[in-house]
């Protein structure tokens, strides 16, 4: 898993859970997401966006990402019409929407292009 010490801080007990502090912004952009090493499509809203990571979701597919699967994500930006593409890893999915971490390692997104 990408998740690293320094973006994670303990709630309630450190041995159940944790949570993300990296700064999340509201955001209703389309998005389409690729699983890599299959051939299936989602088509997504991104409702918030990190620069760790996003929560998409789900308008049209009838696949259901799993935790680990990896994936590529595409956001049409309207505004400034252009699409940005980076690659993450889903990390939950509830049926209806999933919350994916960006590989940040390879790539680190400047949330003031997006937003």
């Amino acid at each position: 898993m990408l998740l690293t010490p320094d973006k994670l801080v303990p709630i309630m007990n450190e041995k159940i859970s944790t949570q993300r502090v990296a700064k999340r912004f509201p955001t209703k952009e389309p998005a389409r997401i690729e699983v890599i090493g299959r051939k299936v499509a989602l088509f997504c809203r991104m409702t918030n966006l990190s620069s760790t990571g996003a929560f998409f979701e789900i308008l049209n597919s009838n696949y259901t990402p799993r935790p680990n699967d990896q994936i590529r994500v595409t956001v049409n930006l309207k505004r400034v019409n252009k699409s940005h593409s980076i690659n993450g890893q889903v990390v939950w999915c509830n049926g209806s929407g999933l919350g994916v971490v960006f590989n940040t390692h390879k790539v680190r997104l400047k949330i003031k292009t997006i937003v």
